[in-house]
């Protein structure tokens, strides 16, 4: 789990960097998408783990019910942003959905990790 942290906090951070750096424009909501994905990714991770050791049977559709309500709360997230934002809403959603993927492709990685052991 510290690993699992500690890759979220670097990725983060480098996220953080490449954006000061000037690679691309900033969002309006670039901290409160980046603190989210973040968040929800780590805590989600944390919860899937607990149930991977307690009911290893229930893990495949705890972890697809996880993707389901993920995109319902992303989706209601992106929409009030939009909702505020209208005209950098485009940058917003690339954005997030960016920050989404690379998050996601972290936690996949330490999930399977975790299961093929």
């Amino acid at each position: 789990m510290v690993r699992f942290l500690g890759t979220v906090l670097v990725l983060s951070v480098l996220i953080i960097g490449i954006q000061r750096w000037g690679v691309f424009a900033q969002p309006s909501y670039f901290y409160q998408s980046l603190v989210l994905l973040a968040t929800a990714t780590a805590a989600l991770y944390y919860y899937l783990i607990r149930i991977r050791e307690e009911r290893p049977d229930f893990f495949v559709q705890l972890y697809l019910l996880t993707i389901a309500v993920k995109f319902l709360a992303y989706g209601t997230y992106l929409g009030i942003v939009i909702w505020k934002d209208r005209t950098g809403a485009g940058a917003n959603v690339i954005f997030f959905m960016a920050t989404y993927v690379l998050f996601t492709m972290v936690e996949i990685a330490f999930l399977w990790r975790n299961v093929s052991r």
